[in-house]
């Protein structure tokens, strides 16, 4: 008759397994003493579950404050960069070195001269102006000292004749002169006043 030992080894289902080595044997007991830490510390588990969940929100708002300054910065919703202005001697009609242009929301054409009278650098201040109507509104430019030596000497030859005001490259307007043009001008645009303050305010960036 078997013992009890030997009945117990032969009803032993892992008794064909070849025996593990030291290796697996430690793997094996990481393993397990990993899964019975988290059984028997359900509190840490949850605990460590919530701070990955607070930590991805927390990300998350971030990158949302983030992205919703961009959207609020003067950067991106009321860009502050400079607008290019330019003053130069213009001519009704054509000849030989003059270029040709259109004023912005006419069928008018000018042709310019080459030189530039007075640039961005020139203008010590501009700012918003009722115009002619009650929603309507221009935009009066002060010069520097000097840019207003150079205007009055450019416009004093040219009197009967127009300037051409162009603000980012296009010609916004053409007053023919009466008088050499001194410390100031006036842009008469019809503009909104939105468009009145963004041009004031880029024309001053430089």
């Amino acid at each position: 008759m078997e013992s009890l030992r030997e009945l117990l080894r032969a009803a032993d289902p892992l008794r064909h397994e070849r025996p593990l080595t030291s290796g697996q044997r430690d793997f094996r007991r990481h393993a397990v003493l990993a899964a019975a830490s988290a059984v028997g510390n359900p509190a840490e588990v949850r605990s460590r579950s919530r701070i990955a969940v607070l930590a991805t929100v927390g990300s998350i708002a971030i990158v949302a404050f983030f992205l919703g300054s961009l959207a609020r910065s003067p950067f991106i919703s009321d860009l502050q960069a400079a607008i290019s202005l330019e003053v130069r001697l213009a001519e009704d009609k054509p000849a030989n070195g003059l270029h040709e242009a259109k004023v912005s929301g006419t069928e008018r054409l000018v042709y310019l001269h080459d030189e530039v009278i007075v640039t961005n650098s020139d203008i010590a201040s501009a700012q918003v102006i009722q115009d002619s109507g009650p929603a309507q509104y221009g935009v009066r430019f002060e010069f520097s000292a000097s840019g207003t030596e150079k205007m009055r000497t450019a416009t004093a030859n040219h009197i009967g004749k127009p300037v051409a005001i162009l603000i980012a490259g296009q010609v916004v307007a053409a007053p023919v002169v009466r008088t050499p043009i001194g410390s100031s001008a006036v842009l008469n645009g019809n503009y909104t006043r939105a468009q009145a303050e963004r041009i004031a305010s880029g024309i001053q960036v430089h």
